[in-house]
C-alpha cells in the first residue's frame, strides 16, 4: 500500500504545470466555445418558436 502511494506522489510531482500563455489561451476557448453554442440555441430556439408560431397561426 505505501508503494502505491509513494508512486502516485511521485506521478503528481511529475505533472506538467500550465504556464500563463496555456491558461489564457485555454480561457479564451472556453469563452468562444460558450459564445458560440449560445449563438447556436438562440439561432436555433428562434427559429423553431417561428416555426411553431406559424404553425399555430394555420392551425386556427
Amino acid at each position: 500500500m505505501m508503494k502505491f502511494i509513494y508512486d502516485s506522489l511521485d506521478t503528481v510531482k511529475k505533472l506538467k504545470r500550465p504556464t500563463k500563455k496555456d491558461f489564457i489561451n485555454l480561457t479564451l476557448s472556453i469563452f468562444a466555445a460558450v459564445i458560440i453554442a449560445g449563438i447556436y440555441f438562440v439561432a436555433t430556439d428562434t427559429i423553431f418558436s417561428g416555426i411553431y408560431k406559424w404553425f399555430y397561426s394555420v392551425m386556427k
